[in-house]
């Protein structure tokens, strides 16, 4: 019996929370799909999945469509270290240069223009990901790779300058659930909401092994990876709320029209 339609993300932040799904019987559950952040979205928005961690300015503009999963987050309260932009020259040398954005991650694109124009206030061409230029937009298990192991350039992480400007938190990623799974299915619906949280609790219980799982799949140190998954904040409190409701802000969303799904909810 297949409760839901699963996503998950091609990265190793999540980790902590899905391992203990997947590699349990409780796995067997769900049907899975591993993807990039864009990715996810469009198969949550297509309703090809039912649950999945989205990036955070995707739930803003479903926010009529789906659920915000009130436990859980991708988030940090400074540096994340698996954002980063890497640049040729000090950021501030940028004005006027291209940035090769990725188009893996909506939520990380629209971080760094908001950090160009307001906390580095430089203007900069951002090009697609496979064009030449002067500073690139990285996530994920690439990001982390190029800031342990670039021998040149600049590495700027982008939690830790929102945190440098704001002063707040900062979410990325939410578990998102479609508003009509929930209607159609409720009992599935809260079965999955509790064992995702079981699934984290087994995961934070388990650092050891999640970091194990993260260096065989990414080629780092498993010391490299327990400190970046330290970095990580995965359960949604007043604090990062707060953060991503002035990040959606900034952007023009209303962070209210963002509903909730789970015990706070």
């Amino acid at each position: 019996m297949i409760l839901a339609r699963l996503g998950r993300m091609a990265y190793i932040n999540t980790l902590p929370v899905d391992l203990g799904l997947v590699t349990t019987p409780l796995g067997s559950l769900f049907s899975w799909h591993r993807g990039t952040p864009t990715e996810l979205n469009r198969l949550l928005a297509d309703a090809r999945l039912d649950v999945s961690p989205v990036s955070s300015v995707a739930a803003a503009d479903r926010a009529g469509e789906w659920l915000i999963l009130d436990a859980l987050c991708i988030g940090c309260r400074g540096e994340v270290g698996s954002v980063i932009l890497h640049s040729d020259v000090p950021v501030e040398e940028l004005h006027g240069r291209t940035i090769a954005v990725t188009a893996a991650s909506a939520t990380a694109a629209k971080l760094l223009e908001v950090l160009l124009a307001r906390h580095w206030k430089i203007e900069a061409e951002l090009v697609p990901q496979d064009r030449f230029a002067q500073a690139r937009l990285l996530i994920g298990d690439a990001a982390l790779k190029t800031a342990q192991s670039a021998a040149s350039g600049h590495v700027y992480d982008l939690g830790l300058a929102w945190k440098e400007y704001s002063g707040m938190a900062f979410v990325f990623g939410l578990w998102c659930l479609r508003r009509s799974f929930a209607e159609e299915h409720p009992d599935e619906a809260w079965a999955l909401y509790h064992l995702l949280k079981a699934s984290y609790a087994m995961g934070r219980a388990a650092a050891h092994d999640v970091a194990v799982e993260a260096a065989s799949a990414t080629g780092l140190t498993e010391t490299t990876l327990e400190s970046y998954f330290r970095k990580l904040v995965y359960v949604m409190d007043h604090e990062l709320r707060a953060g991503l409701d002035v990040f959606l802000g900034s952007l023009g969303y209303d962070p209210a029209a963002l509903e909730t799904f789970g015990e706070q909810g």
